[in-house]
């Protein structure tokens, strides 16, 4: 997006956060999603210069991005994650509405289905959800990134590696590809700290592993969900009982569910879900007949009279994910990861976006603790413990839930961290399974978006 164009959104950067004192240093974040957003805007109220560094090339009307597969599916702002956006973003949740977000009261406008029975609602008082689609979001805060003097934006750039001092031990930059100009070389931007915020696809471990630093022990659990999302104008003659319709998958053999969640241009983004490799079909007919088969005839009812907007999508790879840098014996000075990079959850629990704002929270934490010590030194190691202490209790609710299915895997690469010690394969994986049968998810109807 070229930063000098029109904006459709108003544009106030500043924060309700404001530090004593800046770095005179410069701040490198790679990825424009959520989590590098956010990332980018905690990081200006530090440095005298910040840089974002996106593959894409952006627009400035909200679009489908190839690096955002799961941008099409559905999404919801929980009040949790517009609490924290706002703080960042002021007159972020108005602008949305303006623009033809929906608000959504989860205790009287969700229609919720579970276990074989129509769930009460349960009294949320004035908190609501923000139902939009994800480039809608994610267009509305990059304008104001855009427009914060201390940020810059490169778009269309792909980072190739880390550059670092001679000895490996502190982060100078980041090679880049110009993925605009055919057989581009990669050249050397230089910065004095280097946010990973580029989500599930995130090249750190192997980044680390090249420049000779133990990798992250990686966790994967995986009970095998599926999305098909098709969008729909909502029919006129639309049910007004409800704004979003939910049939939740129960376990253990309820691997069948879907949502209606309304979007901007009196849109649904109508995406089925199937659990334990019952995944739904992307064709039309089998759309049609995956919604059919729900353990209630509601949604298919819904959307029968509804004209199609587009051709059914599907996603699979939905898998949870952590990879523990908060544990590392070596930490390569100034080079930060979080977002999707660190914590992959499962889009069923609608926590993606809570988890990346959650993330800039543990950011700022740890650039104030540094800026009382005016010093880079020891934030990799900080940071990194920080992000664990405040998204590690969402990971762990999380995946709690995922062990209600029988087909449940739970996958690391202890192996071949660890080759030759089968005792420590075995205490990883113990403590994997233990963590994650920790600290229920409440069942509540506001858990709808993904």
């Amino acid at each position: 997006m070229n930063q000098s164009e029109h904006t459709s959104f108003s544009s106030n950067s500043k924060s309700e956060l404001v530090p004593g004192r800046h770095f005179d240093a410069h701040a490198l974040v790679i990825g424009g999603g959520i989590a590098g957003l956010t990332a980018a805007r905690i990081l200006a109220d530090y440095f005298t210069q910040v840089t974002l560094i996106e593959r894409d090339a952006l627009n400035n009307e909200p679009e489908l991005r190839q690096g955002v597969p799961q941008a099409r599916h559905a999404h919801t702002l929980l009040p949790r994650g517009q609490v924290l956006l706002e703080k960042h973003f002021p007159g972020l949740v108005s602008d949305l509405l303006s623009h033809g977000a929906v608000s959504i009261n989860p205790g009287s406008e969700i229609a919720f289905f579970k276990d074989g029975r129509w769930q009460v609602p349960q009294s949320t008082g004035e908190m609501v959800s923000i139902a939009c689609s994800r480039p809608m979001l994610e267009s509305a805060i990059f304008q104001r990134i855009a427009a914060h003097p201390a940020i810059q934006v490169m778009a269309g750039y792909q980072v190739a590696g880390l550059a670092t001092d001679k000895q490996h031990q502190r982060v100078t930059g980041v090679r880049l590809i110009d993925r605009q100009k055919p057989n581009s070389q990669a050249f050397l931007h230089n910065a004095d700290v280097v946010v990973d915020a580029s989500g599930r696809n995130s090249q750190a471990p192997q980044w680390l592993s090249s420049l000779g630093i133990p990798p992250p022990e990686e966790w994967i659990i995986n009970s095998f969900v599926g999305y098909t999302t098709r969008m729909y104008q909502r029919p006129d003659r639309a049910d007004e009982a409800w704004k979003t319709l939910y049939v939740r998958p129960s376990p253990p053999h309820g691997t069948r569910g879907g949502i209606i969640l309304p979007m901007e241009g009196n849109r649904w983004n109508v995406t089925l879900i199937g659990v334990a490799r019952d995944y739904p079909p992307t064709d039309e007919g089998g759309f049609l007949e995956f919604a059919r088969s729900l353990p209630t005839s509601l949604l298919y009812e819904a959307i029968l009279p509804a004209k199609p907007l587009s051709k059914p999508a599907g996603f699979r790879r939905t898998e949870n994910r952590v990879r523990r840098f908060d544990r590392l014996p070596l930490y390569l000075e100034g080079f930060l990861v979080m977002g999707d990079a660190v914590y992959t959850l499962n889009p069923i629990y609608a926590q993606g976006m809570t988890a990346a704002t959650l993330s800039s929270q543990a950011l700022a934490a740890s650039l104030s603790e540094q800026t009382y010590r005016m010093t880079l030194d020891g934030l990799a190691s900080a940071f990194q413990r920080n992000l664990s202490s405040v998204v590690g209790g969402l990971w762990h609710s999380t995946v709690t839930k995922e062990w209600s299915w029988p087909v449940t895997e739970l996958d690391d690469n202890i192996e071949a961290l660890y080759p030759f010690d089968e005792d420590e394969r075995i205490s990883s994986q113990s403590a994997a399974r233990n963590a994650s049968a920790s600290d229920p998810i409440q069942d509540h109807p506001a858990i709808v978006g993904i």
